[in-house]
């Protein structure tokens, strides 16, 4: 190099160190000048302390960019690394302490404020990560977004449009978003730039998420998403999880799932899977339930569309227990079995269903869920598809049902419905075909339904046709034309009109029914009304008439009036009058009201204003009260009623039966009671019956343990027959009768005793009959032949005394006396046979016969102590009992052959008889007589006509005697005496009679008299009626 080249290039040397020295020392100010002048080029307010200045580095301290009052950035110290080439300088890294930026997400694009005036166009004008290699130790973004502020803390190094990783925190209280909120966000993420395409990768947690009624506890979400290059769109997935998700329908418990997304905050959507390990819910629980399908945001929306798989559900208890309501509302009916089954099938199958559902969920300012397909599979069989079509749930607008729903399997009927709705909230029609449903006996066949919307709801018809056990027996093909009404609130009405009922057999128990038609009209508007899970309704039926057979017997029913009430299973008929058997051996049961209860175990009720009659047995039952149950196919029935004679008129008096029990099983009637009158309560007899319908045969027994009679108590109360005949009765009398009938009669026995019972008859007071009576008849009061009664004392007047009667019932009210004998007076009276009739309004004859009677005895019988006599009397004495009382007629006593005396053995009791008249006292007070008759005409209770004729009188032995009077005894004197006075004073006038002071005052003048007259033989015309004697 030539010397003159080498001290050019020192100069040119010397003149750049020159420049570059002097450049350096005013480094800084150009540096500010310049940052100042750029940013005020780009409207941008700034403030900084250049703390170094090199070249290609720079520090800065204290930066503050934006309005000093709201900066958008503010960095306690920032480096920045520049390139100067030809076209200036150029910023290519930044390193920072402590930054805090504020940022805005506006209609999908990221904004920095003041800084975004700051960094470098993207290809398209928009934002772009600069080319810069950023090392940050804290950045703090504050973010606002249209869904709430969410505070972010990044932290990393490496270059900006690729190659950048670090960390970001984020956390927000509360975001909003498609009618969501997300409370409580944290993110702790990994971020990566590449491709300026920043990547977010890592979990994301909340307290909660809270969307339409609905909550997710503790959801989580581990995320890994990338970012446009402008920030303003997003792709990705994310594995989801949470404690549980609540909503008004029930809960979900440990969720878990996938997501991806794609989109921007205008609008987002992807995929996802949704899982959960259990389903709770108030009306079910389930198991393992996974929705899969997808999802988008837009604005202020949200829809979820895919499809739905629940494991294990399982209705909860109370909701199986509503399906009871099928059995409870049949139970006692022919339909029993299929709501038994039905019930039973429906629980089988709602304790383990799979269900899985194609839905969608759309939710903003209305709530949509559409369900477009559906079915429900049951562990037991049971099978439920819903398509061609869909049910659509609004909120507010209301529900929508349309398409083919499909049932069947598990036991459950083949059942196809067509659902037509026009608009939501509108009442929902169609049809419905049902196969025939046979379960335990019990089949039902329905004509196709139709469901037709009308302003009340969906109105429903169809005709059924059933046959199924009853309690104790069975229907055959009833039949019944349905009309109901499913109302808006869900009320089922059926049968608001009357409709015809038919049935060809009907049988319980012993009952067959024959074909039979009825109209049957709703009770309280309806047949059958659910609402609210309970039954109503009821049937009313007028003018019932059934015909059939009753334990193969026939029977013909009517009731003007029967109702059937469903919400306590209970009926009542009115007016009942049942006719069972043959026309000549028809058992009558009539009834003013029955009611009665079906229950699980039978059925129970009650009657009053009960009667009737058993075939051929003659007695007439009335006023039956009480309680009546039929189960196990047997009828049983417990109450009080009355028994009555039927004959005409009565042969006994009514009779209250009490404790009385009546079956009704296999044909067979059999009662029992005891009969009591009812004026005193007195026991009169325990009855037990029994009878065979079919055959026409049975019996009763009576059992009279003993029936008292005496004040409170008369026969009269018990029959009429005895009225008039006997009173005033006194004895028990005890006994057993039995009652047989067939189709060819009634046959009756009976055995009856008294020890002695007394009482008073027509002809005088009886005491002492005591005796056994064996009845061949008892219905008709015949005896046997030849019956016995013994008798301690009768007196007609004259009494007598252990006296027995031989005699035999018959009927028609009537006694066959065969013989009746007393000892009298030293010889015996006899009643000679004799046939009473007590059942007409005749005179009755009785005839005794007086044998032997000894004067002196029967005075002595008498008491009278002033009279002695001696003699023997045989004759009879005619009765004659009618309405009037009892008689004689005709009644005669004659002394036997031989004659006898009469002596008075008392003192004078009239001392002034005058000469004559003592001295006829004295002469006459004992006399003997040769012939003597008396004879009695007259009432027993009234005054008798007894005349007395003797002759052959002579004075008696030891008498004083004169002249006068040895004439008069020569004399042929024949006496003859009339006495009139009543039968029971007779005995007083007959002491009158024998008294010689009163003979001879009243008659010996006369006779004296008549003989100096006449001088004959005097015979005295009979005498005045002698009065009945004064009482001393």
């Amino acid at each position: 190099m030539t010397s003159a080249r080498r001290r050019a290039l020192i100069a040119v040397s010397g003149l750049a160190l020159a420049g570059g020295t002097t450049l350096w020392l005013s480094r800084v100010p150009i540096a500010t000048h310049v940052i100042d002048r750029e940013l005020a080029r780009r409207g941008v307010a700034g403030r900084y302390a250049i703390e170094d200045l090199g070249f290609g580095r720079q520090r800065l301290t204290g930066v503050v960019i934006g309005d000093p009052r709201a900066p958008d950035l503010v960095a306690d110290w920032v480096e920045t690394e520049t390139d100067i080439g030809l076209a200036g300088p150029k910023l290519v890294g930044v390193r920072a302490g402590h930054v805090r930026l504020s940022a805005r997400l506006a209609d999908g694009k990221l904004s920095l404020g003041a800084i975004d005036r700051l960094l470098p166009a993207g290809a398209g004008g928009g934002f772009a990560l600069p080319a810069i290699d950023l090392d940050v130790a804290d950045a703090r973004i504050a973010l606002t977004t249209p869904q709430g502020d969410v505070a972010l803390r990044l932290s990393g190094r490496g270059r900006l449009d690729g190659g950048f990783s670090g960390r970001l925190l984020a956390a927000a209280p509360r975001l909003m978003a498609g009618g969501c909120a997300l409370r409580g966000l944290d993110a702790r993420v990994s971020v990566r730039v590449v491709e300026k395409a920043p990547r977010v990768v890592g979990p994301v947690t909340a307290a909660a998420l809270d969307c339409a009624g609905g909550r997710l506890v503790a959801p989580t979400v581990t995320l890994d998403a990338a970012l446009s290059p402008a920030l303003d769109r997003w792709r990705g997935s994310a594995r989801s999880g949470a404690a549980s998700a609540t909503a008004a329908a029930g809960r979900l418990d440990e969720l878990g799932g996938t997501v991806s997304f794609a989109g921007d905050a205008r609008r987002s959507g992807g995929t996802l899977t949704l899982t959960a390990a259990r389903l709770h819910a108030a009306a079910a629980s389930g198991g393992a339930t996974r929705f899969t399908g997808t999802w988008r945001l837009a604005g202020r929306g949200a829809t979820i569309a895919g499809r739905l798989d629940a494991a294990a559900v399982a209705l909860a208890t109370g909701e199986r227990a509503r399906l009871r309501v099928v059995r409870d509302a049949t139970i006692g009916t022919p339909l029993a079995p299929l709501g038994a089954a039905l019930a039973q099938d429906l629980d089988a199958a709602a304790r383990r269903m799979r269900i899985t559902a194609d839905l969608a969920l759309a939710s903003g300012a209305t709530t949509l869920l559409t369900i477009d397909r559906a079915e429900i599979v049951a562990a037991s069989g049971a099978r439920a598809a819903l398509d061609d079509g869909g049910i659509v749930l609004g909120h507010p607008a209301g529900a929508r049902l349309a398409g083919r729903l499909r049932l069947g399997g598990g036991g459950l009927p083949a059942t196809a419905l067509r659902l037509t709705q026009a608009a939501p909230g509108a009442a929902v029609g169609g049809t419905a075909t049902i196969a025939r449903y046979a379960r335990n006996g019990a089949v039902l066949d329905l004509t196709p339904l139709t469901a037709s919307p009308t302003r009340a709801g969906v109105r429903f018809r169809t005709s059924a046709t059933l046959s199924g056990p009853l309690p104790g027996g069975r229907v055959e093909r009833l039949s019944l034309p349905l009309d109901a009404l499913l109302g808006r609130g869900g009320a089922l009405t059926l049968a608001p009109g009357c409709a015809p009922l038919q049935f060809d057999r009907l049988v319980a128990s012993s009952l067959a029914l024959e074909r039979t038609a009825l109209t049957l009209c709703p009770l309280n508007s309806a047949l059958v009304r659910v609402a609210d899970g309970r039954v109503s309704g009821g049937a009313r039926i007028e003018h019932v008439a059934l015909r059939g057979m009753l334990g193969g017997t026939p029977l013909r029913l009517t009731a003007s009036d029967a109702r059937l009430r469903l919400a306590d299973r209970g009926f009542a008929l009115s007016d009942v009058a049942a006719l069972i058997g043959a026309s000549d051996r028809v058992t009558r049961i009539d009834a003013a009201r029955l009611d009665g209860t079906l229950g699980a175990a039978g059925v129970t009720g009650r009657f009053k204003g009960a009667g009737g009659a058993i075939a051929n047995v003659p007695l007439v039952m009335s006023a039956a009260s009480g309680q009546w149950r039929f189960a196990g196919g047997g009828l049983a029935l417990d109450g009080a009623l009355t028994v009555a004679d039927e004959a005409t008129p009565a042969r006994f008096e009514p009779l209250a039966a009490r404790d009385v029990t009546l079956t009704l099983r296999d044909g067979a009637i059999a009662a029992a009671g005891t009969l009591h009158e009812p004026g005193t309560g007195t026991t009169v007899a325990d009855v037990t019956i029994a009878h065979r319908l079919a055959a026409g045969t049975g019996s009763a027994h009576l059992a009279v343990p003993g029936i008292t009679f005496g004040d409170s108590l008369q026969p009269d109360k018990l029959t009429r027959l005895t009225f008039g005949v006997i009173a005033d009765v006194r004895g028990t009398v005890s006994g057993a009768g039995d009652i047989a009938w067939s189709p060819d009669g009634v046959t009756s026995t009976g055995r009856f005793t008294t020890p002695g019972t007394d009482l008073a008859a027509a002809f005088g007071p009886v005491e002492g009959v005591a005796g056994t009576i064996r009845f061949t008849d008892l219905l008709a009061l015949e005896s046997a032949p030849d019956q016995v009664a013994t008798v301690r004392s009768i007196n007609p007047g004259v009494p007598v005394t252990d006296g027995r009667i031989i005699y035999q019932t018959l009927p028609n009210t009537r006694v066959r006396v065969t013989e009746g004998r007393w000892p009298f007076a030293g010889g015996t009276l006899t009643l000679e046979p004799t046939l009473l009739d007590f059942g007409t309004d005749q005179s009755r004859r009785l005839t005794f016969r007086v044998d032997r009677m000894d004067a002196g005895k029967f005075l002595q019988q008498f008491d009278f102590k002033n009279l002695s006599a001696t003699g023997t009397f045989d004759g009879v004495l005619p009765m004659l009992f009618d309405a009037s009382g009892g008689r004689i007629e005709d009644g005669r006593l004659v002394a036997r052959a031989g004659g006898g005396s009469i002596a008075y053995l008392g003192e004078l009791t009239e001392k002034d008889l005058g000469f004559w008249g003592n001295l006829a006292f004295q002469s006459l007070r004992s006399l003997t007589y040769r012939d003597l008759a008396v004879e009695m005409n007259g009432p027993l209770a009234g005054e008798m006509v007894t005349g007395v004729r003797f002759a052959g009188i002579r004075q008696g032995q030891g008498e004083k005697s004169n002249f006068l009077l040895r004439r008069l005894t020569r004399l042929p004197i024949r006496f003859n005496i009339t006495i009139r006075a009543p039968f029971r004073g007779l005995i007083d006038s007959a002491a009158s009679f024998y008294d010689p002071q009163r003979l001879v005052k009243r008659n010996l003048q006369a006779l004296i008299e008549e003989q100096n007259r006449r001088g004959g033989t005097v015979q005295p015309p009979a005498s005045a009626p002698v009065a009945e004697p004064k009482k001393d």
